[in-house]
């Protein structure tokens, strides 16, 4: 019976040494709160991202015009936008569509995980992900990352952020929806 509560015990305090030592940051979406590291899982106070932990992110934030160069020196470079059809193509009426990049793929955060067969082929590319807001991209990123993408960015702040009079490149390669 010692032997037993021993192991127990032991196997708890294992446990709980193992949960001590995660430390959780909330799904980088490039604000402030991707610096904070937590130590309880739920969702971030500040953007309400789910919280993972920090050894699992595989994926950089970069600013739109990190993205633009990114553009100009590989044009490989797979640009994956991961809002609704509807936003992409300009004809949503219940959210700002905003606009999207030439040659960018469309696939909905919503159905990535079921057509992630489609976009395999990409693996090895550098995957430029973005959305609206920055906070679907960041899941998208996380789930690309996580299932063998090796070079995925996620631009951070979303297309909502872009200013296209300030930026030759954006000028060339994002197309503004007229409403």
């Amino acid at each position: 019976m010692k032997i037993i509560l021993f192991l127990v015990l032991g196997a708890l305090g294992f446990t709980f040494q193992n949960q001590k030592d995660k430390e959780l940051v909330c799904l980088p979406c490039g604000r402030e709160c991707d610096n904070q590291v937590y130590s309880k899982p739920g969702n971030c106070p500040s953007c309400n991202m789910k919280m993972v932990e920090k050894s699992s992110i595989h994926f950089k934030n970069i600013s739109v015009n990190e993205l633009c160069n990114q553009i100009k020196s590989n044009p490989d470079a797979i640009l994956l936008d991961v809002r609704s059809a509807g936003e992409f193509g300009g004809s949503s009426k219940e959210v700002p569509t905003f606009g999207h990049f030439k040659n960018a793929i469309n696939v909905n955060v919503t159905d990535l995980e079921n057509r992630v067969k489609e976009l395999e082929k990409y693996k090895a590319k550098e995957v430029l992900v973005y959305c609206s807001h920055a906070h679907r991209s960041a899941v998208a990123s996380y789930f690309l990352s996580t299932h063998g993408f090796t070079n995925v960015k996620n631009m951070k702040g979303g297309v909502s952020t872009i200013d296209q009079q300030s930026n030759d490149c954006l000028k060339k390669s994002f197309v503004v929806h007229d409403h």
